[in-house]
């Protein structure tokens, strides 16, 4: 797979990731302020613990999708690491080979 596949593969991973922690955090949080309301409330629920209840969730969200986007910016970057050592090494093999190349001839010359 080439560089961009790769990224396309893992930003699109990434943002299911967000997407699906930001809609259960932010759900459990409007549900906890729901649920308190509607037992510790006399009337039920009005708007003002809708609007509450809508705010945290968002919130909850908000701060669940920026954990799980750092998780996954970190983990690209080890990713990208271990990519980038395997290919120096692999470069550095050749070189290695290139370097005995220019020796062997080195020495016929003289």
């Amino acid at each position: 797979m080439g560089v961009v596949g790769h990224l396309l593969g893992g930003l699109r991973r990434a943002i299911g990731r967000i997407l699906l922690w930001f809609l259960i955090f932010g759900l459990i949080g409007a549900a906890i302020v729901e649920g308190v309301s509607l037992f510790e409330g006399r009337g039920g629920p009005t708007t003002v613990t809708h609007i509450v209840a809508a705010a945290i969730g968002i919130v909850l969200g908000y701060a669940a999708g920026l954990t799980v986007l750092m998780v996954e910016v970190i983990r690209f970057l080890i990713a990208a690491v271990k990519e980038a050592e395997k290919t120096v090494e692999g470069e550095m093999g050749n070189l290695g080979g290139i370097v005995g190349e220019v020796g062997k001839a080195i020495e016929k010359r003289l």
